[in-house]
């Protein structure tokens, strides 16, 4: 039986300053933690780290977008409205 469940991780509007914070923080909290599974992965175990190192590089592009489309709307002194669920579903056991 999967069991499913969704949470509001982000929800509210922001100034553009405050939603860069925000969102940057986040994505810069997964890109560390691939980072570290690399290492850990490659140092520790000699294996394939392929997943992680896709996941930063994908996550590098989108916080660059982020970057250049909230720096857009700063200097428009546009707010920003994130709505931002979190989806879990509990599959059971490998």
């Amino acid at each position: 039986m999967v069991k499913s469940e969704e949470y509001k991780l982000i929800e509210g509007t922001f100034s553009a300053g405050d939603a860069s914070k925000i969102l940057l923080e986040i994505i810069n909290n997964k890109i560390n933690y691939h980072n570290l599974q690399i290492f850990s992965i490659k140092e520790r175990f000699n294996g394939d780290a392929s997943h992680s190192e896709k996941r930063v590089k994908e996550l590098s592009k989108i916080s660059k977008a982020l970057k250049n489309t909230l720096a857009t709307a700063e200097k428009k002194g546009s707010m920003i409205e994130i709505d931002c669920p979190i989806n879990i579903r509990v599959l059971g056991k490998k």
